[in-house]
């Protein structure tokens, strides 16, 4: 037996000594409640639980919102500008309008290097988000975290395309 206390004692000099501690002490807590307390023990435990699956939620819907927020703003010069050019063109009286075709060709080729400027400037921004955050979880990816952040992310790009699609879609080249 004193063998297996030198060995411990060994142990606890080489790891962190405070993290078995708290570890050991929380272990003795949770013991103790549950045992002593177990109704008022799963209440307390299971408000804490849906406690922090909403600040997890909701740290991962701001990291999503930033990363699609920033990305956006890269790539909001360019989509204002094909899109003030298609609506400027579309105040034309109709007979002026002899470049319908090319409108169409421009907005194509326009948008196709925005989504694609937009989609790179996102996968940037949500690998250096992935990279930090498994730095945080010791070199492990955070599943269960990521897992929402790519939802909300996924949630905040379609909300995007909701928003300009009734704009290209009413302009006078598509009616």
């Amino acid at each position: 037996m004193k063998g297996k206390i030198q060995l411990l004692i060994r142990v606890l000099r080489k790891k962190d000594t405070a993290t078995f501690l708290i570890f050991l002490a929380l272990s003795v807590a949770f013991f103790v409640g549950f045992t002593f307390f177990q109704d008022a023990f799963a209440k307390v435990g299971s408000a804490l639980l849906f406690i922090e699956l909403l600040v997890l939620i909701t740290v991962a819907w701001a990291f999503a919102g930033h990363a699609v927020m920033k990305s956006l703003f890269l790539v909001g010069a360019s989509l204002s500008l094909i899109i003030f050019l298609a609506q400027s063109y579309c105040d034309v009286p109709s007979i002026a309008r002899t470049g319908d075709d090319a409108l169409k060709t421009l907005l194509a080729f326009g948008f196709l290097y925005i989504a694609a400027d937009f989609l790179r400037a996102l996968y940037k921004e949500v690998t250096d988000r992935t990279k930090t955050l498994k730095q945080a979880n010791g070199g492990k990816h955070p599943w269960l975290f990521l897992l929402p952040f790519a939802l909300f992310t996924g949630l905040f790009v379609w909300q995007v395309m909701q928003v300009l699609l009734p704009i290209l879609q009413n302009l006078c080249v598509y009616k």
